[in-house]
């Protein structure tokens, strides 16, 4: 059995995006899998929908891509991701519009002998759950009978395990970490199930000099040098 490498919240992030996807590749890694957040926040989000389109990594909708590709760009809490997702909207390909709006909400996958399911949010609400921990009482209320959970969405690693053998992770975000890390974040999870959070350096200073460019204000891609949430 190969490792699975987990990706998720790449937010238009590309050398973040191709500093991990080098670094899964060093390591010998195949099979990776993506938590969704492809569009939203940065410049590059053509060059990072094309890379998971064309080379066929399984990947869910996240709350952004939803937005972009059926909303028309509007998050209703954020101001500012609406601002970005209507300047990406006017640019987005076609190709990759039709993408977007074919991601499916969730995947089950069977790694091992543990089945799988990935959500961009949570097991409530696929797209726009923020799970910040978990319980046993959550999995009853949400029926939910497989192994391992994995989602996204909180740009935060979580790992969990329970008596019962069930496990949740969150693999952080590889396009804008909000653990005050600055560098890259992205998950495996190895024949023994037990994760591996990587961290992944990469220049950031790339992504906010293509922000400044486009005329998006600082504050937007200066928690990319800090870890921070953007406030």
């Amino acid at each position: 059995m190969n490792d699975l490498a987990i990706i998720s919240d790449i937010h238009g992030n590309l050398p973040a995006l191709e500093a991990v996807l080098a670094d899964i590749k060093s390591r010998g890694i195949k099979n990776i899998m993506c938590l969704g957040d492809l569009a939203g926040y940065y410049c590059g989000f053509n060059e990072v929908i094309d890379i998971l389109r064309l080379n066929n990594i399984p990947t869910v909708m996240g709350n952004h891509d939803y937005a972009l590709s059926f909303n028309f760009g509007v998050i209703e809490r954020s101001k500012t991701c609406t601002h970005i997702l209507k300047w990406q909207l006017d640019r987005c390909t076609p190709e990759n519009l039709e993408y977007l709006r074919g991601l499916p909400l969730s995947i089950d996958h069977v790694f091992g002998n543990r089945q799988v399911k990935i959500v961009h949010g949570g097991l409530k609400d696929n797209l726009d759950e923020y799970l910040f921990d978990v319980d046993d009482e959550y999995f009853r209320s949400c029926n939910f009978n497989q192994d391992i959970l994995i989602t996204g969405h909180t740009h935060l690693l979580s790992y969990k395990s329970f008596y019962s053998g069930k496990i949740w992770l969150n693999p952080g975000s590889v396009g804008q970490p909000r653990d005050f890390n600055n560098s890259a974040a992205y998950l495996i999870i190895g024949e023994d199930f037990l994760p591996s959070f990587v961290r992944v350096p990469y220049d950031f200073y790339k992504v906010i000099h293509s922000m400044q460019e486009n005329g998006f204000a600082p504050y937007i891609s200066e928690g990319l040098r800090t870890g921070k949430k953007i406030s």
